[in-house]
C-alpha cells in the first residue's frame, strides 16, 4: 500500500478553510481512481508549537495505482480546487514507497 500524505498549516480562517476543504475538495478526492481510503482530520500538538494543524492521508493499493489516479481528470481537478484555497500551505509526501 502506498499513501498520500498531505499536512497543512494553520490558515488565518480555519473555518472557512474546513469548509471549503470538505465542500470543494473531498468530494472530488472521494472520486479518485484506485483510491483505498482518506483519512482527514485535525493535529493535536503534543510538548510544544507543531508546524502542521491538518492532515490528510489517501490510501491506494500500490504505487502504480497511485500513479495511474494521479493522471484521471478528477484528481487533476481535486488538485486545482484544493490549491485555489490550500496553496502555500499544504505540503505532500508519500509513505509506504520502499516496504
Amino acid at each position: 500500500m502506498v499513501q498520500l500524505v498531505a499536512l497543512y498549516r494553520r490558515p488565518q480562517d480555519p473555518e472557512a478553510f474546513l469548509r471549503r476543504y470538505r465542500e470543494e475538495h473531498l468530494p472530488l478526492a472521494r472520486q479518485m481512481p484506485g483510491l483505498l481510503s482518506i483519512e482527514a482530520g485535525p493535529l493535536e500538538r503534543l510538548g510544544g508549537d507543531a508546524p502542521y494543524w491538518y492532515m490528510a492521508t489517501l490510501s491506494f493499493p500500490s504505487r502504480e495505482a497511485f500513479e495511474e489516479s494521479q493522471r484521471a481528470p478528477v484528481s487533476r481537478e481535486a488538485a486545482k480546487v484544493l490549491m485555489g484555497f490550500a496553496r502555500g500551505l499544504v505540503e505532500f509526501a508519500l509513505r509506504g514507497v520502499g516496504e
